[in-house]
């Protein structure tokens, strides 16, 4: 990746970010002035704000490319705090941590 490719990833990406997109889950690759995007977002309303915004910045003419992006929901948190639960230990970091040290 050169300079140039650099900075139509890093414009994509602001572009992306700007309208509203969970960028998370995306990947902008850029080679030799085309770039690929793909991955998935959360829901359909941020599809379409994805591709209102790649269409308008593919309108500007500084790059092609091409975009599939597909739904994929992202589980609510389990706790009030917005951390969820640990994968391994099924609880969250803290709770975990505090029931290590529990006494009987």
């Amino acid at each position: 990746m050169n300079r140039s490719d650099e900075e139509i990833r890093d414009t994509l990406n602001d572009t992306l970010t700007a309208a509203g997109v969970d960028v998370r889950n995306l990947a902008i690759e850029v080679v030799g002035g085309r770039a690929t995007i793909t991955g998935s977002v959360p829901d359909q309303t941020q599809r379409q704000r994805a591709a209102a915004a790649l269409s308008a910045a593919q309108g500007t003419g500084e790059s092609h490319f091409s975009s599939r992006i597909e739904i994929q929901p992202v589980a609510p948190p389990d706790s009030s705090d917005g951390r969820g639960r640990s994968p391994i230990t099924g609880t969250s970091a803290d709770s975990a941590h505090e029931s290590r040290h529990q006494l009987d």
